[in-house]
This record gives C-alpha cells, structure tokens and sequence, in this order.
C-alpha cells in the first residue's frame, strides 16, 4: 500500500491555523529546544486517527487549539481529517473530514468516527473477514481486528527508544494492544493472508462437519447392529407363534416374513430343531476346545525340542576335538548314540510342517460355523406359543410389518448417503489443504528473513554498537523482541547501555516494515514516525549533554540508516516515510540526500509560534 502524511494543521482558537508540511520518500526531521511541542506531533497524529485517550499538553497547546487536523495521501487519494479539541483533558467525538483533502479555513463537524473508519479500513483491505482467530478476556475470537492495531508497526515513542524490557512495540502498557500484537503480527508482516485465514476458516468447518457425519455414521452403525439383534427377536417370536418355518435360516426366515405381512401363509416347521442346533454349538465348542489344547502342547514340544537340542551341544563339540581326545573302551559307543538323538532332534525341530498354521485355519473355520449356529439359535423358538385370538395375531402381524419398515426403509440407504457425503467432505478437506500455505514453514523463513535483514543493519552501523558490532540477531517470535547472540555460540548477550538499545528499536522496526513491504502487506502502511533517536547520547530535553565526537559519528550513523532505508525502498519502487523529532544540530545529518528538514524549533518557533498566540 502507499501512505505518507502531507500536513499537520493546527485550528487555533483566534481564529489563526498552523500547518507544517512532510515530504513523502524522505526522512522528515524537525529538530529544536525542549517544550516546544515536537513530541505532541505524535500525540495529534494519534488522536485524529481515533484514539480513546490522548496526552496532548493542556498548557500552552490544547488551551490554544480548537480543532487539530491531518492531511494524507493514501493510495494516491488525499484525505484530511479533523478532530475537535480535548475538554477537560477527554477526548472529543466531534470529527470533521474530506475524502477530497480540503481543508477548511473553519472547522465543524460532519461525519462519525465509525463513519470515517469504515472508509479507511477499506483503503487497508480490512473487511469483515479480517478477524481475531482467537480471543482473550479483552478481545472477542471473531471479531473484526482494529484498524489502530496495525499502527503499532508506525511509531518508535521516546518510552520505547531506551527501553531495556524487552518491549518493542507502543502501548504495550495497555493490556487490549498487549493482547492485539500476537494476534495480528502474522497478519501484518505478511506471514498470514486473509486468504489462507478464510481456508483455514473453511477447513475448521469441513473438520466439524465430517466430524459430525463420523458421529452420525456410528450411530447408524449401532443402529444396524441393534436392527440385527431386534431381527433375530422378531423371528424367534414369529416361529413360537408358528407363523414361519422354525428351520428357516436368518435370510429365509426374512423373506418368510416378508411374504407373511403380504397375506401369504407359511408352514409349520419341526419343533425339534432347537434341541440339533444345540447340539451342533455344544460339539464344536468341543472341537475348538480340544484344537487350542493341542496347539499349546504342540508349541510347548517345539520348545522342548529346542531345550533338549541346546543340551546336547557339548555332544557336537567333543566330536570336533576327536583327535585330542583320550578315549575309554565305551566312548565310541557313548558318543555314537548320542550323536544319533541329536542328529534326530535337529531334523524333528527343524521340519516345517504345515501343522500349526492348518490348527490355526481349522479353529477359525470352527469359530465362524459356531457363530452361525449361534445366530440360528438365536432365531429358534425355545417354546411355542399361541394366540389367545386372531385380534392378537393380527395386532403382532401389524407389528412386526412396522417394525420391519422402519428398519429397511432407512438402515442402508442413510449409510449410504452418509458414506458419499463423507467421502465428499474428505475430498474437499484435502483438496484446500494442499492449496494452503504452511504458515509454520514461512514463519521459519520470516524469522530467518528478519534475522538476515537486521544482520545487514548492524554490520552497516560499523563500530556503533560497540562491543556488540559482531553480535548476531536473534528474533524471538514469542515475545515479538530483538536479542543478540554472541558469535559461534548459543549464548544471548545480556545487552547494556541506552544507546546498543536506542540501536536495537530502529533495527527491529525497520526490519518489520521492510518484512511487510517484501511480503505486500495491506495492513502495514510505510511509513515511521521516531521521537528522539538521540536520547542515549543527548539526554533529555530538560537535562541536554555535551555531545562527544564518538557520540556524535554514532549518532550520524542513525541518520545513514534512516536514509539508507528510504534509498534502498525507493530503489526497490516502493514508497517510505519517515518523520523524527530531534534536538541535535543540523550539521548532524546535513549532506544526506533523503533528509529533509522540516523546521527548526528555536528563537520562539514552535509547533504554536509565539507570534500565533497574539490575537488578530
């Protein structure tokens, strides 16, 4: 995406309006005295863009403001946007803007925050399907993810500069922006598309729905199973009433029944059967019976075998010392023999029979005969009975006719239907999965990526980061932080000083905007805003140092990178902003070509002069 800021414009209550003016592909610097009001540009800047809270100074700069307003290009479109004054130090909902740019020399309000964020959420590609993937306590899984969050990649804040935490992002003291960053981050940088999130979203539900239909299909399961043990009642009941032949196997006592509910009649059969099919179960339980007893005994003299051979081996031994052996009369005879049963032990263990895998087949041949019987007796009739009058048997008649419909109209074809949709379902699980991109593989590599950039960074700021200059990066990805590993080792450097810190911000949140121009984020817009790079090495507005030569090439080298890094994107056509707020002299980053300075606050200039105080 493009982005730079064109503006900033100041309403003042007197009816005078400030306007200072940014240039887009150039680092934007406005340097001078403290309490002049270079940092309340961040905090204006932050406020038009919908904050819910602001620090902006009441002295001197809200007191005198009655609207403050940005100009901005965003994909070669100017938009302005106006927000009316703090009361009392709360932020106001009173907005102004333009979807044409103007500015307007008196402001009134004409349009809603939601009104106006709808309209550059749009220019930031964010949609209805740009959603939390999962929640916390503060943020709702599902919920539209905010257009603010993705300004957390746009600011170096002087908390942030000098920070030794290991917090490299703004407002990460407020816990909804703490809970926004790893939740976005992969999205922001490019890691993550919202096309791969809406597959991901698609396989979610297709896993539910397979899931279910699994479930379903069980359950059909279970129903044909409990249909098989509600079949074998309905029969065993018909032949006790005699309405079907008792000698019947299970699929002919169903066409029996079949013809029966049709008004066809059936014979009688022997009531004897019951006690045959008895019978027959009781003699191959026998049969099995007596077939595992002699496959354990026969496997209990294979190992016999086994043991006795193992014991004549000192017998194969003695006859290979033969000649250093002294013989008695009888050890011929001795070693004759036992040489004999040894060479017949070998030949019995070592025979391959077929015998244990024929026992094997017998017994399971057996086991399914015995299941059939089973089944048959099952639908035997133990006793015979009779109806009391021929109201009851065509009640039972009625009966079994429903119960049977019920079972046969819906069993197998539900199975059926069920299977092909399970199948289609699997189908289209794998077929969107081989079309997702593996986030877990391209997080490796960005994390690579990142780690290779910020290598370049640091070997470019040369002897800067002191002792550290060798250092490796390391980004830890959980915690979204920049550590330094110590060359040819797996140790991460404990790193001190403010300014190998002031080093490591502009490393890493250059690395993240470089990350996400390379992987064409929509979220993350190009350009940056730093307050105070200087501040290790020039103190604060209030305490200033006296600047050392060392300090000073060190800070110069902040300002190359700065311009190198506009140098480098455009040369990549790409587009970047930057806009830093310094107290260090000019003759610091004079000569750089991508360096502009904006205005100098000193001898009453400001972001209100002294001179716009004064009434008209």
């Amino acid at each position: 995406m493009k982005f730079y800021i064109k503006k900033i414009i100041l309403w003042l209550n007197n009816g005078k309006k400030r306007e200072i003016k940014f240039e887009p592909n150039k680092v934007n610097i406005i340097t001078g005295d403290s309490s002049t009001g270079k940092t309340e540009i961040l905090d204006i800047i932050d406020y038009c863009f919908f904050s819910s809270e602001s620090k902006i100074s009441e002295s001197i700069v809200n007191e005198n403001i009655s609207w403050y307003g940005i100009l901005f290009n965003i994909n070669g479109k100017n938009y302005s946007i106006a927000r009316k004054s703090l009361t009392e130090g709360k932020v106001t909902d009173k907005y102004y803007f333009s979807s044409d740019g103007e500015i307007p020399d008196k402001v009134s309000s004409n349009n809603t925050e939601e009104g106006i964020k709808s309209l550059l959420e749009t220019e930031f590609s964010i949609d209805s399907n740009v959603t939390v993937s999962y929640g916390s306590n503060l943020i709702k899984s599902g919920t539209k993810i905010s257009l603010r969050y993705f300004f957390m990649f746009n600011t170096i804040s002087v908390n942030i500069i000098e920070n030794d935490t290991g917090v490299f992002f703004d407002k990460q003291h407020k816990a909804r922006y703490r809970d926004a960053l790893p939740r976005i981050f992969d999205l922001a940088v490019g890691i993550e598309t919202i096309d791969n999130v809406l597959k991901k979203e698609k396989k979610i539900e297709l896993e539910k729905k397979l899931s279910r239909l699994n479930r379903k299909n069980r359950l059909i399961t279970d129903k044909a199973s409990n249909f098989q043990h509600e079949q074998e009642s309905i029969i065993r009941e018909a032949k006790e009433f005699s309405l079907i032949d008792s000698n019947l196997d299970l699929k002919s006592s169903l066409a029996g029944l079949e013809k029966l509910v049709s008004g066809v009649k059936s014979d009688s059969d022997d009531k004897s059967k019951n006690e045959q099919i008895e019978s027959d179960i009781y003699l191959v339980e026998r049969k099995i019976v007596n077939l595992r007893r002699f496959s354990i005994e026969y496997t209990s003299y294979k190992k016999n075998l086994a043991i006795i051979s193992d014991s004549l081996k000192p017998v194969s031994f003695l006859m290979e010392k033969d000649a250093d052996i002294i013989k008695t009369s009888i050890f011929d005879d001795v070693m004759n023999y036992f040489s004999s049963e040894l060479k017949e032990i070998k030949t019995a263990h070592k025979t391959k029979t077929p015998i244990d895998k024929q026992i094997s087949d017998e017994i399971k041949s057996l086991e399914n005969d015995l299941s059939f019987l089973k089944k048959q007796l099952a639908i035997h009739p133990k006793v015979y009975k009779n109806f009391e009058n021929n109201n009851k048997k065509y009640f039972f008649l009625g009966e079994i006719k429903s119960k049977m419909d019920l079972y046969s109209a819906s069993g197998s074809s539900i199975a059926s239907a069920t299977d092909s949709e399970i199948l289609d379902l699997e189908n289209k699980l794998d077929l969107l999965t081989k079309s997702m991109v593996d986030t877990l593989e391209k997080r490796e590599l960005t994390i690579k990526l990142i780690e290779e950039i910020i290598s370049d960074y640091i070997e470019a700021s040369g002897t800067a980061l002191v002792n550290y200059a060798g250092y490796k990066p390391v980004f830890n990805y959980a915690d979204k932080a920049l550590l330094l590993r110590k060359p040819k080792t797996s140790f991460i450097e404990n790193v001190g000083s403010s300014s190998n810190h002031m080093f490591l911000h502009l490393f890493f949140t250059l690395a993240m905007q470089e990350i996400a121009f390379q992987n064409e984020s929509p979220f993350v817009a190009p350009y940056l805003i730093i307050d105070q790079p200087s501040r290790p090495y020039y103190g604060d507005e209030t305490n200033k140092k006296i600047l050392t030569h060392s300090d000073e090439s060190k800070i110069t080298k902040v300002f190359e990178l700065l311009d190198k890094f506009i140098e480098t994107r455009i040369s990549n056509s790409g587009d970047f902003q930057m806009i830093v707020f310094e107290h260090v002299p000019r003759k610091i980053f004079s000569g750089l070509k991508n360096v502009h300075l904006v205005e100098e606050f000193y001898n009453g200039n400001a972001l209100i002069p002294a001179d716009f105080l004064n009434e008209e």
